[in-house]
């Protein structure tokens, strides 16, 4: 069993290749849709923020007004013990007592809208310097992948400029070789046509009797037979 449990792994470790090889190609993509998702969450913190802001100056202001009113019905109170009106300051007495906690209770309410409001800037402005560092890196980002788009173009311009300049030696080498195959034919049709004209010339010159200058064997001999011998010359 722990064959099959370990061939269980390598398929569903298989299976993840080609997600983390999709997710790695994509990155850069990838990150710019986390960046909108994280602008969209900002937007909605801060409309809740708004919203927490308006619930505490409403509170706020049912705070004062109760106040006021408690405040005015103490003196009240105070007026109609003046009168010896018991009953009627007793009467305003209990409507205090009724609002004294309702006040407490909406002050403390009001005191954790406080708390609130003051954790959500804090985030809001964390979050805010954060996003401008993601669209710098963004920035960043971007510029990497038209550098190596660039450089891979530049790679290949220069493996097909290399190439070219290879094909450009080729040819000119070939160029050069014909070129001085043409010459020496050249140079060799010139010698036949020198060497036949001169045999021409000979020919007309021994039709015609006349002596070329050029010396014979027999001629030779016969040049050397003629010498003096060294007896003669003694």
């Amino acid at each position: 069993m722990s064959i099959w449990r370990k061939l269980n792994t390598l398929f569903r470790a298989s299976a993840q290749e080609p997600v983390a090889k999709l997710v790695d190609a994509n990155g850069i993509r990838i990150f710019e849709q986390e960046l909108r998702d994280a602008e969209q969450a900002i937007a909605r913190s801060k409309r809740e923020l708004a919203c927490l802001m308006a619930e505490k100056t409403r509170l706020a202001r049912d705070n004062e007004h109760l106040r006021a009113t408690i405040d005015k019905r103490e003196h009240q109170v105070t007026e109609a013990l003046e009168k010896n009106e018991e009953e009627l300051a007793l009467e305003l007495a209990n409507l205090i007592a009724e609002d004294e906690p309702l006040l407490e209770r909406q002050q403390q309410q009001h005191d954790k809208l406080q708390q609130q409001e003051n954790r959500l800037r804090k985030q809001l402005r964390d979050s805010g310097r954060a996003l401008k560092h993601f669209h710098s890196e963004l920035r960043l980002a971007r510029a990497n992948r038209h550098a190596e788009q660039v450089n891979r173009q530049l790679r290949g311009h220069a493996r097909g400029l290399s190439s070219h300049m290879e094909d450009l030696n080729q040819s000119v080498s070939r160029i050069q070789e014909r070129q001085a195959e043409a010459e020496d034919i050249e140079a060799a049709l010139t010698e036949l046509d020198r060497e036949q004209e001169d045999d021409t010339l000979d020919s007309k010159l021994k039709a015609a009797g006349i002596s070329n200058g050029k010396s014979s064997g027999e001629q030779v001999l016969a040049r050397i037979r003629s010498k003096p011998s060294a007896d003669d010359r003694e």
